[in-house]
């Protein structure tokens, strides 16, 4: 008995040694799975080894217990069973333990990383970073309490708050996705053009689509009208054309966003004499050959209305609020709906709502809430989101509801009523919502590669070997800080037209690591890996410490 358990023990003990598995990494929020496995392995490994000796020690007392007892096999197999048992439990407590740890370590850096990024900002635009205006007056008397909240603006500001209100500094200034500019009301009172030209264009023609676009405006402006009729989609008779413009007296096309090949937003001012209307349009080319030949499709909304008197342009915020009563009447209502909430709304007759799925592609083709309408988050931003009805209340989802707040509160600023699923699409999957295909993720893209998280010292060995670094960070983050010779696909700030584009940074059949720092980037650290798997490339994994890879 004595030579038995000493042999096992050398066993374990040379076993433990000899296949050392590397330490595993917490792998990052939001996919809140943890590669406990090897840790578990290590330390069971050194628990049951502890009982061996300790066997081993006492070995003669337990020889002479042992053939004592009548049922000596019962005995074994249960001393057995409970050391394995038992060292199996503490080993599994263990490593929770550790990874709630080391999770807790990169959520505490990953949020003062960001605060630190935030205050970086040039949030006034004097050439003077927010950090360097604190470090000039400090709580100087000309560092003022705006919100009188008792505390100086300076102070707020080294806390990563915005004085004037508006959350943490960066929110408000410098995060703006560049997409996002087709306003409404009293937002949209800037470069109102008060010449006298005729047509007056305030966009880059990069290609044919935009060259259309501008020559279509241009002869309403100038009064070719034929010409722009046989452009048009001709919903109407050219009669019924004609009387809608020939009032007019001159045309600003003031943005042109491309979406995708066919659609583009569009920002344009009609001009009757001293009053105007400034509209935003949802279009869609008819393409042959991928030259548009007319207009497919359009959603018109209405974004700023007033007069110019000279120099001075006057708003009327009357007619907008008529145009947006629906949103006006039910602006209160609560931005967040539980999942037993929306199920009464689906159970319901109540038909004015539409079911909005805010996600990916790569999300939406694993799963997604029968008849929702899908439309990237990006692509709301550059403009879709002039299609949605502002007549109806808009509920939209995501996975788990962090992207759906951002997503509601962006079209609410567009006067649309959305409201998001608290718990997001998982949450309502898993409360036994109606749901097509499958709502994890996680589980159609399961492979370890998805699951690593390397440290800053193997991703620094990974790239002198070559490895590519792409960053998912959102475009403003990437711009302040990023790691030398990465590269920036955010993909959920890029409008699906320029998606292809920003992926052909990376050289082909390239191995890559994606680079992320906080919840939502990581899961698009994931997505990102996987798009650039159908590319061709290999993804290895993720790095999620940015901010330590310069030190």
């Amino acid at each position: 008995m004595n030579k038995n358990i000493i042999k096992l023990s050398l066993f374990l003990f040379c076993g433990f040694f000899l296949i050392h598995p590397q330490s595993a990494h917490a792998v990052i929020p939001p996919d809140f799975i943890f590669n406990i496995g090897v840790q578990i392995v290590q330390f069971f490994s050194i628990i049951l080894l502890t009982f061996t000796a300790i066997l081993g020690a006492f070995s003669q007392f337990f020889k002479t217990k042992y053939y004592a007892i009548k049922n000596r096999k019962i005995v074994l197999i249960v001393t057995i069973f409970s050391v394995v048992t038992f060292s199996f439990g503490l080993s599994y407590y263990y490593s929770i333990q550790k990874q709630k740890a080391e999770y807790q370590i990169w959520l505490e850096e990953s949020e003062q990383y960001n605060i630190m990024q935030d205050y970086l900002l040039d949030s006034d635009n004097d050439g003077l970073t927010d950090m360097e205006e604190i470090n000039s007056y400090g709580t100087d008397p000309e560092n003022p309490d705006t919100d009188g909240d008792s505390f100086k603006d300076g102070d707020e500001v080294q806390n990563g708050y915005n004085p004037n209100g508006a959350g943490k500094i960066g929110e408000e200034f410098g995060n703006e996705d560049e997409n996002n500019q087709l306003n409404i009301g009293g937002e949209n009172n800037q470069n109102i053009d008060t010449s006298q030209n005729k047509f007056v264009s305030n966009v880059e023609i990069k290609d044919d689509s935009a060259k259309f676009i501008s020559e279509y405006y241009e002869n309403i402006a100038k009064g070719s009208l034929e010409s722009a009729y046989e452009m048009s989609k001709k919903s109407v008779d050219y009669n019924t054309f004609q009387n809608w413009y020939l009032s007019t007296t001159k045309i600003t096309l003031d943005k042109l966003i491309r979406i995708d090949a066919k659609i583009s937003s569009i920002e344009f001012t009609i001009y009757e004499g001293n009053y105007f209307i400034r509209y935003g349009v949802l279009m869609t080319l008819d393409l042959q050959n991928e030259i548009p030949v007319k207009v497919e499709k359009s959603e018109v909304k209405i974004l700023a209305q007033g007069e110019v008197e000279g120099e001075k342009v006057s708003m009327n915020e009357d007619k907008i609020l008529e145009e947006y009563d629906f949103f006006n009447k039910n602006s209160n209502i609560n931005i967040t709906i539980t999942s037993k909430e929306f199920q009464a709304v689906v159970d319901s007759d109540f038909g004015d709502y539409i079911v909005l799925d805010a996600r990916e592609d790569i999300e939406y083709e694993n799963g997604y809430f029968p008849e929702s309408w899908h439309i990237r988050f990006a692509d709301l931003k550059a403009g879709k989101w002039l299609e949605l009805p502002v007549d109806k209340v808009v509920y939209v989802i995501c996975w788990s509801g962090i992207r759906g707040k951002e997503v509601a509160e962006f079209l609410r600023t567009k006067k649309i009523v959305a409201i998001y699923l608290e718990e997001g699409a998982n949450g309502w999957v898993e409360f036994g919502g109606k749901w097509v295909g499958n709502i994890k993720f996680a589980e159609k893209y399961n492979n370890s590669r998805y699951k690593i998280v390397f440290d800053t010292d193997d991703v620094k060995k990974k790239v002198q070997e070559g490895v590519i670094l792409v960053d998912t960070r959102e475009p403003y983050k990437f711009k302040q800080s990023h790691i030398a010779g990465s590269l920036n696909i955010p993909i959920m700030y890029t409008a699906m037209i320029n998606l292809e584009n920003v992926f052909k940074q990376v050289p082909e059949n390239s191995k890559v690591i994606t680079v992320c720092d906080g919840y939502v980037n990581c899961f698009d650290a994931k997505i990102t890996g996987v798009e650039l798997e159908r590319r061709g490339h290999q993804f290895l994994g993720r790095y999620n410490k940015p901010w330590e890879y310069a030190k």
